[in-house]
């Protein structure tokens, strides 16, 4: 379909508000995405379901420019729940995710399950925060944790809760276009009458699912909430589980969200737990993105973390301060190093290459191409480093040692006390922007 891999996949979601002649077609997942290519307009692009990338599970595809836009009146044909469902939950019923088996498939609805240790932790966390009320998206292990301590819905595309859960606490839900495939006024009556510090929502979607996706649903139920209960443009309390390796990709879109040190394990994961010999030596990828202040949580002492009075949090007890850099750098679970030559925290195994002025994961490496991976310490822009960036170019300094701004050797430019006079940066929700003077 497109062969240029470097040409970025853009794509584009169905807005909640959209007029019938702007609205996306639709598959039986719900409404569809447009994707398209960064060198493409939009009208060039397809439109392909939003939860499966796998064509052999919904081989939607419609070019754009064949899409007439015709108004979508109704949704599909609505199919009736189980005959359980009908009927209020019983708050006796066991937890269904220790006997159900879990779907398996990775690039849209497999089911990894948290660990008892992850399961208190979230709970504690929500407490902490004065949370009453909890929407569990992809999480249905913890609902099931939640449903006798914190009032709690679950949004899942598994059919088979509804089983065991009645419409006043569960919807069959597509996380990645925000479909409700029934009715979703027993959520919409969840969502009364709850003030934006009483509500928090934590989602555990698949990793292969686009963060694009993902942010503009958790967006979509924030406006949502607030036009319910009449509130103004208030952020709502986000736990958003995913590996600290895409930690950019959920930046990019919500740079409001911070990441935790805790490890979230799951039960039913080789890889992702802290048992059996396929672990991973340095423990679980996974970690909690939010936009909760981090000196609100409270990481367990027992499990390996501490408190770093300097940064005002909790930490993973390998993840060591660091005083010129001013932070706990660290993010997969190792003791990072200092690097005096690039001025930063790195993993412990990289080596420093004077040509690309950073640490890199190995020797030997194509600069050219890697340098084109980087984001420039200048202008804060990807695709190039600071020997190369035409605003130094510009200025024609002499500087070709240490800091290319003043010189010195004991920092480099992101840290310069003379950055004010050539470049000025603008920071809202921990996104940097930086504009060139």
């Amino acid at each position: 379909m497109f062969d240029n891999k470097s040409d970025k996949l853009l794509l584009e979601t169905e807005e909640d508000d959209a007029a019938p002649e702007d609205q996306h077609p639709r598959c039986e997942h719900g409404p569809t995405v447009l994707f398209y290519r960064q060198s493409q307009p939009p009208g060039q692009g397809y439109y392909a379901c939003s939860a499966h990338r796998d064509s052999k599970l919904c081989n939607y595809y419609l070019p754009a420019d064949q899409w007439k836009g015709q108004p979508c009146k109704t949704q599909l044909p609505r199919q009736d729940y189980p005959l359980p469902s009908r009927k209020a939950t019983s708050p006796t019923i066991p937890d269904p995710t220790l006997s159900l088996t879990a779907l398996s498939q990775d690039k849209v609805n497999a089911q990894y399950f948290f660990d008892e240790a992850a399961l208190n932790f979230l709970t504690n966390q929500c407490e902490n925060i004065g949370a009453s009320k909890v929407i569990c998206m992809g999480a249905p292990r913890l609902h099931f944790h939640l449903r006798h301590k914190l009032q709690s819905f679950l949004l899942d595309l598994d059919e088979r809760f509804a089983e065991y859960l009645g419409p006043e606490e569960f919807c069959l839900y597509n996380m990645c276009n925000n479909h409700f495939f029934y009715d979703r006024k027993p959520f919409e009556q969840f969502l009364e009458g709850t003030s934006s510090d009483q509500l928090v929502i934590v989602t555990d979607p698949p990793f292969g699912c686009r963060t694009e996706l993902i942010s503009h649903t958790l967006r979509s139920l924030r406006r949502l909430h607030n036009q319910i209960n009449r509130l103004p443009s208030t952020p709502l309390s986000i736990f958003w589980i995913y590996p600290y390796y895409s930690a950019n990709h959920i930046r990019q879109e919500m740079p409001e969200l911070e990441m935790c040190d805790y490890r979230i394990n799951y039960t039913n994961h080789l890889r992702y737990t802290n048992v059996g010999k396929q672990s991973r030596f340095c423990g679980s990828p996974v970690r909690l993105f939010t936009n909760v202040p981090l000196r609100l949580l409270r990481l367990p002492l027992e499990e390996g973390y501490k408190y770093c009075h300097k940064c005002n949090c909790y930490t993973a007890k390998e993840n060591l301060h660091c005083n010129l850099c001013e932070k706990c750098p660290s993010v997969n679970g190792q003791t990072y190093k200092h690097c005096e030559s690039c001025d930063a925290c790195v993993k412990p195994n990289y080596v420093h290459c004077s040509n690309c002025r950073r640490c890199t994961q190995k020797e030997g490496h194509n600069c050219s191409f890697y340098q084109t991976k980087q984001h420039c310490w200048l202008c804060g822009q990807k695709g190039h480093i600071e020997t190369k960036c035409s605003n130094l170019l510009k200025r024609k300094t002499n500087y070709t040692k240490g800091c290319l701004l003043c010189g010195k050797r004991n920092h480099r430019e992101k840290r310069c006390s003379v950055r004010s006079k050539y470049f000025k940066e603008y920071c809202f929700m921990n996104e940097t922007t930086i504009q060139c003077l």
